[in-house]
């Protein structure tokens, strides 16, 4: 089936990080009632979320290093 994180789980890693639900869907590129459904695990999570959720809860990655991926480069391809 793939990685899952249940609504607890993100609820306690967003609570770690010091990320509000509004600002997760901030920067997953939803809107926070989403954010709100999944919490409640009135939605299902979708595996790319529970791979970056799980990747910020290890210190894998950083809330910047999302925000920078989803700021278009300035560079032009070679």
């Amino acid at each position: 089936m793939g990685l899952t994180v249940t609504g607890k789980e993100l609820k306690r890693a967003l609570e770690r990080l010091e990320v509000s639900q509004l600002g997760a869907g901030r920067l997953l590129g939803v809107d926070g009632r989403t954010v709100r459904a999944w919490i409640a695990d009135a939605a299902r999570i979708p595996e790319s979320v529970a791979i970056l959720v799980r990747l910020l809860a290890a210190g894998k990655i950083a809330i910047a290093d999302i925000e920078a991926a989803k700021t278009p480069s300035k560079r032009r391809p070679k």
